[in-house]
């Protein structure tokens, strides 16, 4: 059941870069989503985010407890419109021999006005256990919606499996600072499932989003699900959450380590 449980925790992680960079950098991508919405502009050299975030989880037999998690990302645009985005997430659980994991992701994608797609490449620990992990994935930017799409392949050490990684995304913006979203994972260690339902919200003339989700487990160890509030600081031009995301598109810690 650790597997489940690093399911379920898996991560968003913490990150690395200063905002001031990004303050001492102001050359921009002239590249503006084709779609014709108004909260996308031009893309500053250095975006990015970190987040906070604390949840609990509940796996009826196997345990409950709450856990803490971080993330960060940082992207550069390079060579026209390529891009290059690192992520580094990780996250604790705060019971009795709790479970850690910790994983760095790169994201090398070629991004047109309308759409992303490109190649990710990671290291993860769970629990002390390695893997690597390769894939694809890609994203179709509309005016008021974004949808996502992630397949990898991840190579295991110690008791972690190898195993395939399946993920769609779908992110609706209520307006361009206040977002919902719903995602679908699926791997076939231990045919697990996790089924999140999200909210996040850009508090006005502010770069702070407060955020909360609630994700189900399945798989042939049990059920659970896990309940996860916190808050994301973005640097960076930020115009609205909306745009911020068009300049940050990809997150695969969580998708990976769970």
């Amino acid at each position: 059941m650790k597997r489940t449980v690093a399911g379920l925790t898996a991560a968003l992680g913490g990150l690395l870069s200063a905002p001031a960079l990004a303050a001492d950098v102001l050359v921009y991508n002239a590249a503006v989503p084709a779609s014709g919405s108004p909260v996308y502009s031009r893309q500053s050299m250095v975006t990015g985010d970190v987040a906070l975030a604390i949840g609990y989880f509940d796996f009826g037999k196997h345990g409950d407890g709450a856990f803490g998690v971080a993330n960060g990302r940082v992207n550069i645009p390079f060579a026209g419109a390529w891009n290059e985005e690192l992520e580094v997430a990780g996250l604790a659980d705060f019971v009795e021999d709790g479970y850690t994991a910790i994983g760095a992701f790169s994201h090398t994608y070629y991004k047109t006005p309308a759409a992303a797609a490109g190649i990710l490449l990671g290291a993860s620990s769970l629990d002390g256990d390695g893997a690597l992990t390769a894939g694809v994935e890609a994203a179709v930017f509309m005016p008021s919606a974004t949808v996502l799409g992630h397949v990898s392949y991840t190579w295991g050490d110690g008791s972690v499996e190898d195993f395939w990684t399946l993920n769609g995304e779908a992110r609706w913006y209520w307006n361009p600072n206040t977002k919902l979203s719903g995602s679908v994972s699926w791997t076939d260690w231990d045919n697990a499932w996790m089924l999140t339902a999200a909210a996040e919200h850009l508090i006005n003339a502010t770069p702070i989003s407060i955020f909360a989700s609630a994700s189900y487990f399945t798989s042939d160890s049990g059920d659970g699900w896990e309940v996860l509030g916190g808050a994301r600081y973005a640097f960076g031009p930020i115009q609205s959450l909306q745009g911020h995301d068009w300049d940050v598109p990809f997150a695969a810690g969580r998708i990976i380590s769970y």
